[in-house]
């Protein structure tokens, strides 16, 4: 007589990897999706370098650009950066689908924020798929205090938009900090980093803050660990 499994045994062994799958598939999915989210991040972070580099090339260094007082951005923008991204789509100010409608905070739905209606945001789509906007800060620029911001969109316009997954912010310093993850340094440009209690509270689930600082937290741990 031949020996083989009973039918009891074939479905409990199937249930048990059912119960395994399902416990273990989440959690390779959400590890995998975070790595695409950094290695994003870390492609964003070196396309700003390289625009920065190419730009000084031109311009001489970044400190001694002919910032525009004010909020409007295209004068900087168009003349300082774009011409050294790849651009799919440029929006400009005033038209959409350059960027996500509406973008919010890492953990819950508070704080949204959309740059389509706004007059201080420069929106483009580079041809790597993914979104950015130049945004101006409020007040005439006095060095070495920040001057304006990068926000990038590492997956587009797919979700989730939001900070601290997909979105991420730099800091442009018209000193000699120039183009920084936002969390590295204090916002007056003087060469002082953040401390990592205050960028890690930001990426903190329990910590209930917006994410603006997770891209310094991501680039100096290389990881996601949040």
């Amino acid at each position: 007589m031949k020996k083989g499994f009973t039918l009891a045994e074939v479905l409990l062994t199937l249930a048990i990897i059912g119960v395994v799958a399902a416990l273990t598939i989440p959690a390779v999915i959400t590890k995998v999706t975070k790595d695409q989210y950094v290695v994003g991040l870390k492609k964003a972070y070196n396309t700003l370098k390289a625009v920065q580099r190419e730009a000084e090339q031109e311009h001489g260094p970044m400190e001694n650009w002919s910032w525009t007082s004010g909020t409007d951005p295209v004068t900087d923008f168009e003349k300082y950066f774009l011409p050294y991204f790849d651009v799919l789509k440029n929006c400009k100010k005033t038209e959409t689908g350059c960027f996500s409608a509406t973008i919010t905070d890492i953990w819950t739905d508070g704080e949204p924020e959309s740059f389509d209606s706004s007059n201080t945001a420069y929106k483009i789509l580079s041809s790597d798929g993914m979104s950015w906007v130049y945004y101006k800060m409020p007040g005439t620029p006095i060095p070495p205090a920040k001057q304006s911001d990068f926000y990038v969109d590492v997956n587009g316009l797919k979700g989730p938009n939001r900070r601290g997954r997909d979105i991420f912010e730099f800091d442009v310093f018209p000193s000699n900090l120039g183009i920084k993850p936002r969390g590295s340094y204090s916002a007056n440009g003087t060469g002082t980093s953040m401390g990592s209690t205050e960028v890690d509270s930001e990426c903190d689930p329990g910590g209930g803050t917006v994410g603006m600082f997770c891209a310094a937290k991501v680039l100096s741990e290389g990881a996601m660990n949040y």
